[in-house]
């Protein structure tokens, strides 16, 4: 009877073992492309004293990430955030990130997954108009969520929203979708 209580944990942390190395393969690569829309907040009284501002606008990035747990990716990318005019004046503000992101995720559904990312980003704004030339280097937080759907065997989709906090002053809201393909 004792041998048969001191081989139960031993089969137990085999079983358990050769179960985590069954789900191994959860470690890959990945890289993708974004396309969406940033919104800029507040560019300050400075600028909407005089004029309206178009504030949307095109954006989008390049991402390669590693799935390094099955709920926990890290990824490294570029996000353009775009563009926007000043209306009523010649003028632009426009804006550009590389990102490192921590994401976590969690599967809600068979290929279906929600997730949400923190990280930093370092960024360069830069602010072109009549008698006006402003840049700005510097490094700020950015949060995201989002909703993740695999589409094929290494394709997935995302629909996404991402915070980026004070990008030469205002904050930008980004909100788009993602084609990532998973080197498994």
């Amino acid at each position: 009877m004792k041998k048969i209580l001191l081989t139960l944990p031993l089969v137990f942390a085999t079983s358990t073992i050769a179960h985590a190395a069954d789900n191994a393969t959860f470690s890959h690569f990945y890289g993708g492309l974004k396309l969406g829309s940033s919104s800029f907040g507040d560019l300050g009284s400075g600028v909407t004293d005089v004029t309206d501002v178009d504030d949307s606008a095109f954006s989008w990035g390049v991402f390669a990430g590693i799935q390094a747990l099955p709920w926990l990716a890290f990824e490294l990318g570029y996000h353009n955030l775009g563009e926007i005019d000043l209306k009523d004046v010649s003028g632009s503000y426009d804006a550009q990130a590389l990102t490192f992101t921590a994401k976590a995720s969690y599967e809600v559904a068979e290929k279906v997954s929600i997730f949400g990312k923190m990280g930093t980003q370092a960024y360069e704004w830069n602010a072109n108009g009549d008698n006006v030339r402003e840049d700005e280097k510097n490094w700020s937080p950015h949060l995201g969520a989002g909703l993740e759907y695999q589409f094929a065997n290494n394709w997935s989709g995302t629909f996404e929203y991402t915070w980026y906090d004070d990008i030469g002053g205002p904050d930008v809201n980004y909100f788009g979708i993602s084609a990532i393909y998973h080197w498994k």
